[in-house]
């Protein structure tokens, strides 16, 4: 929590310490307006967003707006974040990997916690305003498009319904993201710096990773940020069907279908293929394994 810069016993050479940093961030000009909690966060302009549009105003409908402008907030830190842990993997700065994908997954376990206050809203409730949203949907979060191409969604049918849902051509934002390097792409070339490749080699590693346990342990978070974001397909999945049933077509047409189909996908298949070679290694019986993956 952020407090205010003048504390009663603020000692001399703290409010020295203050003026100076004050001065350094404007360049050397002292400002007259004193920096608040307020003003540095923009407060005022933050709580004028949200703008409920059902008439008159249904009491729900500020849960309903909060807890997605706050998704999207948690959405921004984990982008900045997954860029910094890309140039951590290319860098072989695993600790300091391991680190930030520890927020990372913290910071989907928030956004997990914000989805699940939707609970709370009655079902009824949510019909009674849910007319006013008119077409808009969850759907076209591009911050969140924007997190699956950077984390390395590729699955070709993931790609195509991607560009019928923006007619054909993607918006720049996530032009722009999938033609970048993504967290998967580093994992997997610090894998092969390593000389880990093809299932056998990772199955190889993570029976003895040697003196690279730091790589393992990132892989291992990795992991974690691949559950999460199967947890949040799924809550999602449960959290319409709590409000809306098994039939109910989204604002913006998605049926709750294609919600359920999305829950398999995985931005690192390699870290979960390998269990099953350590199964078999370990003298255990697949059941229902992709043909691809006996080879």
């Amino acid at each position: 929590m952020l407090s205010s810069a003048r504390r009663a016993g603020n000692s001399g050479s703290t409010s020295a310490r203050l003026l100076a940093a004050t001065v350094a961030t404007k360049g050397g000009r002292v400002g007259t307006d004193e920096l608040t909690y307020g003003s540095y966060l923009r407060v005022p302009e933050l709580l004028a967003l949200q703008q409920p549009r059902s008439q008159p105003p249904h009491p729900e409908e500020l849960h309903f707006i909060v807890v997605h402008q706050a998704l999207e907030l948690w959405m921004k830190l984990l982008q900045h974040d997954l860029g910094r842990i890309v140039e951590l993997l290319d860098a072989d700065a695993f600790t300091r990997a391991l680190a930030l994908l520890g927020r990372a997954n913290h910071t989907l376990e928030h956004s997990l916690d914000q989805m699940r206050s939707l609970h709370s809203l009655p079902p009824w409730d949510l019909q009674q305003f849910r007319s006013y949203l008119g077409t808009a949907s969850g759907s076209q979060s591009v911050q969140f498009r924007e997190l699956e191409l950077r984390s390395g969604l590729r699955e070709p049918a993931y790609l195509r319904a991607l560009e019928i849902e923006y007619g054909g051509r993607l918006p720049a934002p996530l032009a722009r993201r999938l033609a970048e390097r993504s967290l998967a792409d580093a994992h997997a070339a610090a894998a092969a710096r390593l000389g880990i490749t093809g299932l056998p080699g990772w199955a190889d590693f993570y029976a003895d990773p040697g003196p690279r346990t730091d790589f393992y342990l990132v892989c291992e978070a990795l992991v974690d940020y691949d559950e999460r974001w199967v947890r949040w397909r799924q809550e999602h999945v449960a959290l319409v069907q709590r409000t809306l049933g098994d039939h109910a077509r989204g604002t913006g047409g998605m049926a709750i279908a294609y919600l359920q189909r999305i829950t398999r996908y995985r931005f690192f298949p390699v870290l979960w293929a390998l269990r099953d070679e350590l199964v078999v290694r370990g003298g255990g019986q697949l059941v229902g394994r992709p043909e691809h993956e006996t080879s």
